[in-house]
């Protein structure tokens, strides 16, 4: 019998030990976030969702709140442990499927471990965040895009529909997807793609007519704006420049402010140009970048499905929390764990050292926010924090992503030079 390769005894080890840490931070409570996770949770299992569901996030997200406090209710346990427990295994999921993800693309699995132990991914694990969820679909929605057919499109539909009814991150994804078809259709005259938009459809449609029916004895013909009102309005919930995202927005926002005010007290209702505002202008120029990326990377034949697709998600969410104004210190998370995998490929030492000190960076800043445990190092990552100090991270922050963003979208060669044979 072949004994076990070296390596899978480190990933094994990697992965117990990522275990035991995550583990010990079940049991604290994270950001002020989870206040709000455990009411929305609280009042759809009293209320019924539709009856209770206010938006800001979507509403699987809510059923997945509301059958944790169920959960906690029937174990009699505090909501704590149970609200993270739901995120380690989603953040499991997600594990294993970076681990499939980079076996396709013949990159060493060492790097799942970069994911699994890397203080920017244990931190946002740590305080509480969701964003563990819905991205698990996401990365599940790029690995069931295993071929260029119309089952394969349609089974990536499915989760990413999923993901759709989670968290505001999603939307732009549909929307590089929807580039793709059109520049598809454009080229071929081949609708087979469509597929990949029929789940987050027939998902959407299913929940507005459950919210309708609900909603229609007191609301009458408005109850069908109910939920879609909830997506349209989702980036007027936080009008702001940047919610502490290191951005092209942070050191503007710092310059603007009233002294002593917060970095997210400044509008991003601002005029750039008349009657154009801060936010429009920041979603014209991510719509404009990601469409002309989404052209380039549909045209080029040498790359899988499944890699365009990986090179189509990572930009777009890469690119809104760089670009958008209202971005939250965590908005990064998904885009993040693309970059994992771009990192694992065979690309220029300045891309893997911005994209490792990118995470740093990161992780410097949400723990100087608002880390907890271990105790040494939260205090002193807290009590140096300041907003004087995050100019300079969000400065930084800022060169590397120019140099990831050149190399993923300005550079001619494919980033994600496909090694499987596509069918």
């Amino acid at each position: 019998m072949r004994a076990p390769a070296p390596r899978n005894y480190y990933l094994l080890t990697g992965f117990i030990t990522g275990l035991i840490i995550r583990y010990l931070m079940l049991f604290y409570k994270g950001v002020f976030d989870m206040d709000a996770y455990f009411d929305w949770g609280k009042k759809a299992l009293e209320s019924g969702l539709a009856k209770s569901y206010i938006g800001i996030y979507f509403p699987l997200q809510y059923q997945i709140f509301e059958l944790c406090v169920w959960i906690g209710m029937r174990l009699g346990s505090s909501l704590i442990p149970i609200f993270k427990s739901s995120n380690l295994f989603f953040d499991i999921g997600v594990f294993l499927l970076l681990l499939l993800l980079l076996k396709r693309q013949q990159s060493s699995p060492a790097y799942a471990l970069l994911y699994w132990l890397h203080p920017w991914f244990l931190s946002v694990f740590s305080l509480g965040y969701i964003d563990f969820q819905f991205t698990f679909f996401v990365v599940l929605s790029v690995y069931c895009l295993r071929g260029d057919t119309t089952r394969h499109y349609f089974l990536s539909g499915m989760p990413l529909g999923l993901a759709f009814l989670m968290k505001p991150q999603s939307l732009i994804l549909v929307v590089g997807a929807f580039f793709y078809v059109i520049c598809r259709y454009a080229r071929t005259r081949v609708i087979h793609s469509l597929g990949i938009l029929v789940g987050p459809l027939l998902l959407f449609l299913g929940y507005e007519v459950y919210f309708t029916s609900l909603w229609f004895s007191e609301l009458r013909h408005r109850a069908v704006y109910v939920l879609p009102l909830s997506y349209l309005n989702v980036t007027n919930v936080f009008p702001c420049l940047t919610g502490q995202m290191l951005n092209i927005w942070y050191p503007i926002a710092y310059l603007l402010k009233r002294r002593g005010d917060p970095i997210y007290s400044v509008s991003d209702q601002m005029l750039l140009l008349p009657h154009v505002s801060a936010k429009w202008m920041a979603a014209a120029i991510v719509l404009v970048v990601l469409a002309f990326h989404v052209l380039r990377v549909e045209r080029d034949g040498d790359v899988t499905i499944g890699n365009k697709f990986i090179k189509i998600f990572g930009v777009a969410s890469l690119l809104v929390p760089f670009i958008m104004t209202s971005a939250h210190e965590n908005h990064l998370f998904l885009g993040s764990v693309f970059l994992v995998l771009f990192i694992a490929k065979d690309c220029p030492l300045s891309f893997k050292l911005a994209g490792h000190i990118l995470l740093a960076i990161q992780f410097l800043n949400i723990y100087g926010l608002y880390g907890e445990h271990p105790l040494g190092i939260a205090l002193f990552l807290t009590r140096r924090y300041s907003e004087e100090l995050a100019v300079v991270y969000s400065f930084i922050s800022m060169v590397c992503f120019a140099l990831i963003f050149k190399y993923l979208i300005l550079r001619e060669e494919s980033v994600m030079n496909s090694s499987e044979q596509a069918p």
